[in-house]
């Protein structure tokens, strides 16, 4: 059965899988977190907009010449929120690709991100550790960005 609804309110009790397409900003953690919650065994979302760490993001010394560019900012906020995103699928359980799915000439917001639920758990502790590391090294204090996503069974992580 297909289900259309707002992803901040929707509660479905059991979800077979989550399809996000072009999902603005922080809607893809929204999704995200709804397909870790009910239980999907794929959750596949193509993020749109990365504005939420964009403006976060504090450059470590050697790479701001790089960065001063807003474009390779932008293109750092998509390829560190899209890293978060995946790795902490793989903390929830899911084995996680990140590729573009349809060609450049068409539209430049062509990744996906996909996510099948493994058979057996894993341990999310190394994971969540990558994490923090990511964040630490992308900025001196810790991003913001806090996956509505953290499910019982992992402790409370500072993401």
């Amino acid at each position: 059965m297909f289900k259309c609804g707002d992803v901040r309110s929707v509660a479905p009790s059991e979800l077979d899988v989550m399809i996000a397409l072009h999902a603005c900003d922080i809607a893809t953690d929204y999704a995200i977190h709804t397909g870790i919650r009910s239980g999907a065994s794929i959750i596949m979302c193509s993020p749109c907009c990365h504005k939420q760490i964009r403006l976060q993001i504090q450059s470590p010394a050697l790479l701001k010449p790089m960065l001063q560019y807003g474009l390779h900012l932008g293109q750092q906020a998509e390829m560190v929120t899209d890293s978060l995103r995946a790795l902490f699928l793989e903390a929830c359980g899911y084995e996680t690709k990140v590729f573009e799915f349809i060609s450049l000439e068409h539209t430049n917001k062509n990744k996906m991100i996909l996510a099948v639920k493994r058979a057996e758990p894993v341990d999310p502790a190394r994971l969540l550790a990558k994490i923090q590391e990511l964040k630490d090294f992308i900025t001196s204090a810790n991003i913001a960005w806090k996956p509505c996503c953290v499910p019982t069974a992992i402790s409370e992580p500072t993401l």
